[in-house]
């Protein structure tokens, strides 16, 4: 047919010119988040009717109660507009509190209700079982090493420019 490209199979291009997956670790890495993300959305759904974003938002606050919606964006995977909307929705169901800045009216910081802390206790064991099955794989000294790696690695990281 006219206009059609050939298949890439059948390109000039050869497949050892291709990205080998399988030994390529950012993209190992990608894997394995998207399925502990998964996991994790699955347990939070089921077990507290949450999303996976207010989930994260839920436990950015429970971790440092006071936390500002920007600085949630900073320490999460998670853009402006995600986090504005899952804040909306855990400030609607009672779960957060948003109180003004004494230092910077312009600016909110955000805390677990009663209902929210409840709620994250009885999630956080649901979610902490979600790795539990593949820990047996590595020991505790190998599960720290794998953390500093991964932090190391991620400090190391470009920071992206917005849009791209």
């Amino acid at each position: 047919m006219a206009g059609m490209s050939e298949p890439r199979s059948l390109s000039a291009s050869s497949p050892g010119d291709a990205i080998e997956l399988d030994s390529y670790w950012p993209y190992q890495v990608t894997v394995l988040a998207d399925l502990i993300s998964r996991r994790t959305a699955e347990t939070v759904k089921r077990e507290g009717d949450l999303n996976l974003s207010q989930w994260r938002v839920l436990a950015a606050i429970a971790e440092r109660p006071g936390r500002t919606a920007a600085e949630v964006v900073a320490m999460t995977p998670m853009d402006k507009g995600i986090v504005s909307r899952a804040t909306k929705a855990l400030l609607i169901a009672g779960l957060l509190v948003r109180q003004a800045s004494q230092v910077d009216g312009r600016v909110s910081h955000l805390f677990l209700t009663d209902k929210g802390d409840a709620l994250y206790q009885r999630l956080r064991p649901h979610v902490e079982a979600v790795p539990k099955a593949t820990e047996t794989l590595l020991d505790a000294d190998e599960q720290a090493a794998f953390c500093a790696l991964v932090r190391r690695l991620a400090r190391a990281m470009p920071e992206t420019s917005p849009g791209s």
